[in-house]
C-alpha cells in the first residue's frame, strides 16, 4: 500500500469511526449492526461456547452495542465514544485493516478497542470484521 492510498484508508476509516459514533449517539442500532459483517466475530469469552472465546453476527454484535448503551440497570443511557483520532491504524492489505485505540464509555469506563476491518473491493465500504474491547 502507497503512502496515498495508506492515507486514503485512514481518512475512510476514521469517517466510518465518526459515523458509528454518530449512530451510538442517537440509538441507531439496527443501522449500527449494518457496519459489521454478517459473520462479524465478537471477543465474549463468557458467551462464547468456542475455544476462541468468540460469539458470531450481527445480531450479537447489536446486542452488545445495546448492552452498553442501556447498561447493567437496563435504563441507563452510556456514551459510548470510539476517540479513533489517536488510534493506531495497521494496514495488512488494501482490503484489511486493523485499529486498535482507546475508547471512552461514560459515566467512567475508559477501554481498549479493536477493530479488524475489511472490505470486498477497493470502492466498497468499510466494515466491521472482529471487535475486541476490554
Amino acid at each position: 500500500m502507497n503512502t496515498e492510498a495508506l492515507a486514503q484508508s485512514i481518512q475512510e476509516i476514521q469517517a466510518f469511526a465518526e459515523h458509528w459514533n454518530t449512530l451510538y449517539a442517537q440509538q441507531k442500532f439496527d443501522e449500527m449492526k449494518m457496519l459489521a459483517t454478517e459473520d462479524v466475530g465478537i471477543a465474549n469469552v463468557k458467551a462464547s461456547t468456542l475455544p476462541s472465546g468468540l460469539i458470531f453476527g450481527q445480531e450479537n454484535y447489536k446486542k452488545g452495542i445495546v448492552e452498553a448503551y442501556y447498561g447493567q440497570s437496563g435504563i441507563e443511557h452510556n456514551l459510548l465514544v470510539m476517540e479513533y483520532l489517536d488510534w493506531e491504524y495497521i494496514p495488512l492489505n488494501d482490503l484489511t485493516f486493523y485499529t486498535i485505540g482507546r475508547y471512552t464509555l461514560e459515566p467512567n469506563i475508559i477501554g481498549v478497542n479493536a477493530w479488524l476491518l475489511s472490505r470486498e473491493t477497493l470502492s466498497s465500504p468499510w466494515k466491521i470484521y472482529r471487535v475486541i474491547n476490554n
